[in-house]
């Protein structure tokens, strides 16, 4: 009987855990946004997939048409690509201030910080990548908050450690995360 209860009491407590978390992905319902990204020129360069899971995100990003070579990703704290400003209109990075930047940085990573999309020779990059602690809707920061999120992509590789964004450059393609119908 008291392994029972014992059971039961372990059974409500992570129910009661799994209860606070933010949206999560269901069997009948998965939340998910999309971005489609556009370089300077405002050409449709590629696409950008978030699903939500329980514990983060899954991101698919997929350009085609570029300079080869690794490129920093980051998600920027507004949705707003606006090419007449090299796409600074999107501002800073994501949870700017919650983590220094770069996934080796032992302070870091910042909720913004996604790593490197590889492009080939042939001018397709295509990366995808789980990033914990990052939320559609819901939790600190969700990404889909009221001004929005934007996935940018920079010229450079990001070193994943220099302040404050890895050393990335320019940035070069810029998209829009809308929750998809």
């Amino acid at each position: 009987m008291k392994q029972t209860v014992q059971a039961l009491l372990l059974g409500l407590t992570a129910s009661s855990a799994f209860a606070t978390l933010p949206q999560s992905a269901t069997a009948d319902h998965t939340p998910s946004a999309v971005a489609d990204l556009y370089d300077l020129n405002g050409s449709k360069v590629g696409a950008g997939h978030i699903t939500q899971t329980p514990h983060g995100v899954l991101v698919h990003i997929k350009v085609s048409d570029q300079p080869p070579g690794p490129k920093g990703v980051h998600f920027h704290s507004k949705a707003h690509c606006a090419a007449d400003t090299g796409f600074k209109s999107s501002h800073g990075h994501h949870g700017e201030g919650e983590g220094e930047h770069g996934l080796l940085n032992a302070a870091g990573p910042g909720k913004g910080d996604l790593g490197n999309i590889y492009v080939a020779q042939d001018g397709i990059g295509e990366m995808q990548f789980f990033k914990t602690g990052v939320y559609l809707n819901g939790g600190d920061l969700p990404l889909l908050d009221a001004d929005g999120t934007a996935i940018v992509i920079h010229a450079n590789k990001d070193d994943q450690i220099t302040q404050p964004i890895g050393g990335a450059g320019p940035r070069l393609i810029c998209g829009l995360l809308e929750t998809q119908s």
